[in-house]
C-alpha cells in the first residue's frame, strides 16, 4: 500500500511539471481522464431561413398542331415574387399588356395570341425592373419536326423551347397546292414501326412477338404528344437510300389513356394529317395504319370513347390510313378484360389480346 502510493504520488508530480514519467514495473498508475469533444449537431431545418426558389415566367400550354388560318393562343404563368407589382408581357415588337400582381397567389396565369409567321417568336416579360424572355418556334409541319421530349405533357425542343407544328387544312386550296408540289413517293423498305400504346394487361402486350420497331409513347394527360416526339425521330432526315431508312409501315395504336386522363379533346386527329404532310415531303408513302383502341371497361367512359372512335375512323378514312378496328377483335369490354368476377383489366387480355395481336400482324404485311 504505501509503496504504490508513492510511486502514484510520484508519476502525478511528474505529470503536472510536464515531464515524461516511466512506471516501475508492476506499479499502478492513475492518469487523468481525456473526456472526448463533442460532436457537432446541424442546426434544425425548422431554424434556419428558407430561401424561396421563384420560377421563371414560361409558357404552360400551347396548341400542338394548328392550321395556318387559325387564331389560337397559348397560356403564360408569372411568379407573385412582391404583390402589387405591376408589369408588361407581349411579343417583342407589339404593343405589351400590362398586369398587375395578385395578393394570396404564388402564381398567375394568361394568354397571348399565338403568332402566324414560321420561326421562333419572344415574349417579353417587364417585372420589378426586370425583363425575362420566353420564347416558342412555330415549325413548318412539312420539315423536320424539332421535338425532343416533353415537359409537362407538352413538346418542347432541345433546349427545352416550346413547339408548335404548323399544318395546313386539308381539303383547302393551300393544301391542294402543297399536295401538287409534293406529289409522288416511293414506298419505303425498312421494317414496319409500331408507335403509342402496346395495351398492356397483366405483364403482357399486344405487341408481344410482333415483328417491328416496337416505339412505346405514353403520357398521363396527352399520349398523342408522345407518338408525335417518337415520329419526329422516325421521320427525321437522316443519309443512305431513301427507301431504307424509313419504315415501310407506321401503326399509330392510341389506346385509352386520353380518356382515363380526362384530358381527350378532337384535336387528337390532327395526328393522321401531320404524318401524312411529313411522308409527303420527305417524298415516301409508307402504308400508315391506325390499331382503334378497344372500348374501355368504364362505364361512363364508353360514350365519349365512341365519339373519339368515330372522329378518328372519319379522319383516317378521309387520309387514306388504314384502320384496324381492335374493338371488333377484343369483343365486348366485360368478357374481354375480365379478370375475376367484378374484376377487370385495362385492357384486353387471354384469347382477346390474341386476336387484337393477330389483327395487327394481318395490317403489316
Amino acid at each position: 500500500m504505501i509503496r504504490t502510493l508513492l510511486v502514484s504520488t510520484a508519476v502525478l508530480v511528474s505529470l503536472s511539471a510536464g515531464e515524461t514519467a516511466v512506471p516501475a514495473p508492476n506499479s499502478a498508475i492513475f492518469a487523468p481522464r481525456v473526456t472526448p469533444a463533442a460532436a457537432s449537431i446541424p442546426p434544425s431545418p425548422s431554424m434556419a431561413p428558407g430561401v424561396r426558389i421563384w420560377p421563371d415566367p414560361k409558357f404552360t400550354h400551347w396548341p400542338v398542331v394548328v392550321y395556318r388560318e387559325e387564331l389560337r393562343n397559348v397560356a403564360f404563368a408569372l411568379p407573385v415574387k412582391r404583390s402589387g407589382a405591376t408589369g408588361t408581357i407581349g411579343w417583342a415588337g407589339q404593343e405589351p399588356m400590362p398586369f398587375t400582381l395578385p395578393t394570396n397567389a404564388d402564381s398567375i396565369s394568361g394568354l397571348l395570341s399565338l403568332p402566324a409567321d414560321l420561326g421562333v417568336h419572344q415574349a417579353q416579360v417587364a417585372l420589378n425592373k426586370g425583363s425575362f424572355p420566353i420564347s416558342l418556334c412555330v415549325a413548318d409541319a412539312r420539315e423536320a419536326w424539332p421535338l425532343a421530349r416533353l415537359e409537362n405533357g407538352y413538346p418542347v425542343d432541345a433546349q427545352g423551347m416550346a413547339v408548335v407544328l404548323q399544318d395546313r387544312r386539308r381539303g383547302s386550296r393551300e393544301e391542294r397546292v402543297w399536295s401538287a408540289l409534293d406529289a409522288g413517293g416511293v414506298r419505303p423498305t425498312g421494317r414496319a414501326v409500331l408507335v403509342g400504346d402496346p395495351l398492356e394487361a397483366l405483364g403482357s402486350k399486344v405487341w408481344d412477338g410482333i415483328d417491328a420497331n416496337a416505339r412505346v409513347a405514353l403520357d398521363e394527360r396527352f399520349p398523342h404528344h408522345a407518338v408525335l416526339v417518337a415520329l419526329a425521330n422516325i421521320l427525321a432526315e437522316g443519309s443512305g437510300e431513301l427507301s431504307q431508312r424509313f419504315p415501310r409501315t407506321i401503326v399509330w395504336c392510341p389506346g385509352n389513356q386520353a380518356l382515363h386522363g380526362g384530358a381527350w379533346s378532337e384535336e387528337e386527329e390532327r395526328v393522321l394529317g401531320l404524318v401524312r404532310t411529313r411522308c409527303e415531303r420527305l417524298g415516301i408513302t409508307p402504308r400508315l395504319v391506325l390499331a382503334l383502341p378497344p372500348l374501355p371497361v368504364d362505364e361512363h367512359l364508353q360514350l365519349k370513347a365512341t365519339e373519339r372512335r368515330d372522329l378518328l375512323m372519319r379522319s383516317a378514312n378521309r387520309l387514306g390510313w388504314i384502320v384496324v378496328d381492335l374493338k371488333r377483335s377484343a369483343g365486348v369490354p366485360e368478357d374481354a378484360n375480365r379478370v375475376a368476377p367484378q374484376v377487370f383489366t385495362t385492357y384486353p387480355l387471354a384469347e382477346a389480346q390474341t386476336r387484337m395481336r393477330a389483327a395487327i400482324n394481318d395490317a403489316l404485311k
